[in-house]
């Protein structure tokens, strides 16, 4: 889901939890938008309960309540996953960058070490000339 479906889906809860909140429509006609909403994010219409004394569980259809906290759960989860996706996105274009940094600088290195050897043998050959024109001359 990209974020701007996740904002569309939002909007629509908003939506219908104003509507449901100001008492425009009754429960009755928004509970079925709110579980057809459930559904398109993949949150859970139902709700499990469990006894706590004999571990029994029950599962009944989620209210109205129940179905909002659920969406927003869905979305939420659907942001972090694009947010944990786009987090990954920029470190493995940072670890690339830092791989090719580090082949660079062994390149400018390298450069480096042949640009100090060029420079000692010039500096032995401007040392030693004088003396092999001076060998010469004897």
């Amino acid at each position: 889901m990209t974020d701007v479906e996740i904002e569309a889906y939002r909007k629509r809860l908003n939506d219908l939890t104003v509507q449901l909140k100001d008492g425009r429509k009754e429960e009755e006609t928004i509970c079925p938008q709110l579980i057809e909403l459930a559904r398109e994010v993949g949150a859970s219409t139902r709700v499990l309960y469990v006894r706590f004394i004999d571990s029994r569980t029950s599962s009944t259809e989620a209210d109205s309540s129940e179905l909002i906290k659920n969406i927003h759960q869905a979305l939420q989860t659907a942001s972090m996953i694009n947010m944990c996706s786009a987090a990954t996105q920029g470190y493995e274009i940072a670890t690339k960058a830092s791989k090719d940094a580090r082949k660079q600088f062994c390149i400018v290195a390298v450069i480096a070490v042949i640009s100090a050897i060029a420079a000692v043998v010039s500096a032995i050959a401007a040392w030693v000339a004088p003396l092999l024109a001076a060998i010469r001359h004897c």
